[in-house]
């Protein structure tokens, strides 16, 4: 049979915050599961049982034990991951920004209404490898949506305002 886990004793405070951790509505999963691991584990429990007992592999248990005895509760949680650098800085992002509010006609373009392929092309000369893709992901970070814009139709009618009635 295997034997507990030898925890560190845990002090009543660090106690107090595990249990108010694993009562709290707002815990995310991934926290919870660590935090359970680390109270089933002060209560006694194999770390074997108490990893399959709260649904992590036995290594990945041994890992969250270790960060939970080095760094306490704060351990626990996630640590960001770099991924790949951005392509674009924000001073990028600003001037896709300003294309995509502005009416093409304003710049000079012959259109109406912008799509992702027109700011496309009409950015790539100062952002030689933009996709259409990356102006999509840029868009709702600045609060925009594609599609959701406002359309100008023109019309070099004298009369049209009469014509057209009130708005």
């Amino acid at each position: 049979m295997n034997r507990a886990y030898r925890l560190r004793a845990l002090d009543a405070e660090e106690l107090l915050e595990l249990q108010e951790l694993l009562r709290a509505e707002t815990t995310p999963a991934a926290m919870f599961r660590r935090g359970r691991l680390i109270w089933l584990l002060a209560g006694g429990y194999s770390i074997a049982r108490a990893s399959e007992y709260v649904g992590l592999h036995y290594t990945n248990a041994h890992r969250w034990v270790k960060r939970f005895e080095a760094a306490g509760l704060a351990g626990l949680g996630t640590r960001p991951r770099p991924g790949r650098p951005r392509v674009y800085d924000l001073g990028m992002e600003d001037r896709v920004v300003d294309v995509a509010t502005s009416r093409p006609q304003d710049l000079g373009l012959e259109f109406t209404t912008w799509s992702l392929t027109k700011w496309r092309d009409h950015l790539r000369a100062e952002l030689p490898s933009l996709s259409h893709e990356t102006i999509r992901r840029m868009l709702p970070r600045r609060g925009l949506r594609f599609l959701t814009g406002t359309t100008w139709c023109e019309s070099h009618d004298p009369d049209f305002e009469t014509k057209k009635g009130p708005s």
